[in-house]
């Protein structure tokens, strides 16, 4: 397993970005919330998933050079038009606007409209919790790749939901999680790996089994909703947040609430404390050694190799970047491990 450094990675992705056209300061916010992915243990979204990234600035899906800017600017809320750039910039803009109007009038939502993928919810999702904020998130695009239960047509994307709350003596609680029963860029990664998928995941376009990763088309393979019907009705309430409420077919939806305004914050953070040491003292099965909350074990680890400096990358990662390097001429890092 390859092992690079933090600074050589973000370096390798930044020239790769630049290079199909996105000025520095974009480029370096694309970085962070890829490395922040793989760092947490979501390669399916870390530099596997940069070579999409980069495909998109390529065939025109994302704007490289967006004119990104706030259209609706009041005391709560925030809308932000992205014309057509990645995710990230616009909603790096609504959160730290939405933080501020939260810590000043007690609440605050962000809307992104016109806006390609953010990649993860998480990052966003845990500033605001760093900053005592309760949060939710969520992203919608409309892909043919989620049908409505059933249904045959695929009508919605993966569409993501996050939530965050703060904590004392704990990391926050961070839940960042597709609608759909298996994240899109995890079939894709089996594809490349040439694996299969667990039945009850996919479907082909009549409606039986798909578990050869390989036989996946985009517009007639269904990824079946998390949960049959409550999943389907979670990836409806992120459409609706994300794009109805947005005016677009591809948007992202923040919503920040301050403790504060409900209870001191120190009582909510004791509290938060109190039902995480509740949750976590339950009785283990058998070679459980400890019980984790959502978000625990991702921001362990990212605390630990931020301490080291070095990213362990797995081999379609690096394949990933072999590809992305002879494309574009960009050099690759030199592995320390």
């Amino acid at each position: 397993m390859p092992i690079i450094t933090i600074v050589d990675t973000m370096k390798f992705m930044e020239e790769a970005l630049v290079k199909v056209g996105s000025s520095a300061e974009t480029a370096s916010q694309i970085a962070e919330v890829i490395i922040d992915s793989e760092l947490r243990g979501s390669p399916d979204h870390g530099l596997y998933f940069f070579k999409l990234v980069i495909d998109w600035h390529q065939d025109g899906t994302i704007n490289p050079d967006p004119a990104t800017e706030v259209i609706k600017d009041s005391a709560i809320t925030t809308v932000v038009e992205g014309d057509g750039g990645c995710g990230v910039i616009g909603m790096n803009i609504a959160v730290e606007k939405s933080i501020a109007k939260a810590k000043t009038v007690g609440m605050a939502g962000g809307s992104v409209r016109n806006s390609g993928n953010v990649i993860a919810l998480a990052p966003y999702v845990q500033r605001a919790a760093e900053e005592g904020l309760i949060a939710f998130a969520c992203s919608a695009f409309r892909h043919p790749i989620i049908p409505p239960t059933g249904g045959l047509t695929g009508k919605f994307g993966t569409n993501p939901i996050a939530y965050s709350a703060p904590a004392g003596k704990y990391d926050p609680y961070i839940l960042d999680m597709a609608t759909s029963s298996i994240a899109a860029a995890k079939v894709w990664e089996a594809a490349t790996n040439g694996e299969t998928i667990p039945a009850g995941f996919v479907e082909k376009s009549d409606g039986s089994p798909l578990t050869d990763a390989t036989d996946y088309e985009l517009g007639s393979s269904m990824i079946l909703p998390m949960a049959g019907a409550r999943g389907y009705g979670l990836a409806l309430m992120s459409d609706i947040f994300g794009n109805v409420l947005a005016g677009s077919d591809w948007g992202h939806f923040l919503w920040l609430i301050n403790p504060d305004e409900y209870r001191p914050i120190a009582e909510f953070k004791d509290a938060m404390d109190t039902e995480l040491d509740r949750v976590k003292s339950g009785k283990k099965k058998q070679g459980v050694d400890e019980i984790y909350y959502p978000g625990e074990r991702s921001q362990r680890r990212m605390a630990k190799l931020r301490k080291e400096g070095n990213v362990p990358l797995g081999d379609t990662a690096w394949q990933a970047m072999e590809v992305i390097s002879d494309r574009l001429g960009v050099k690759m890092p030199s592995s320390i491990g």
